[in-house]
């Protein structure tokens, strides 16, 4: 493997592989054409994960994914061989499955790209950018749960 992806679960377990982030990932480094490089990725339940939206986000409440890009903040400017941390909430990510009528797993890897996608640049705030994200996530996700 060209990169790492590091996985704490904190009291929660993954509902998906190993193997199927690292294809996920595999295939969103693909897409996108940018630098295989580490990724984080922290797996809590939605009281953790509103702390953090409450703190770097000021928004009061839980949330499903964030991100943390190495390439931003103080970390800016600096040669780092790790791309950023995912933080996904175990929590809503049951709850999301639930409402659309998904797989846990299914709904684990959409945050999972989603949070990806942050990482490697991509943006929702305007029409367009989240156009462009949702078709990439679904081209990845369709494409790794089609052949497992």
């Amino acid at each position: 493997m060209d990169f790492e992806v590091y996985v704490k679960e904190e009291n929660r377990s993954l509902p998906v592989s190993i193997d199927t982030l690292y294809t996920l990932a595999q295939k969103a480094f693909q897409l996108t054409g940018k630098e295989k490089r580490d990724i984080s990725l922290l797996v809590c339940d939605d009281e953790f994960i509103h702390t953090l939206n409450s703190r770097y986000r000021k928004r009061d409440a839980p949330t499903d994914v964030l991100s943390f890009s190495m390439d931003e903040g103080v970390w800016q400017g600096v040669q780092n061989r790790i791309l950023g941390d995912i933080v996904i909430s175990i929590d809503s990510t049951q709850r999301q499955a639930e409402e659309l009528g998904e797989s846990i797993e299914k709904e684990f890897c959409i945050l999972f790209t989603h949070g990806l996608l942050h990482l490697l640049g991509f943006d929702h705030d305007e029409r367009e950018g989240e156009c462009m994200m949702e078709r990439t996530t679904t081209e990845i996700i369709s494409e790794v749960t089609d052949s497992t």
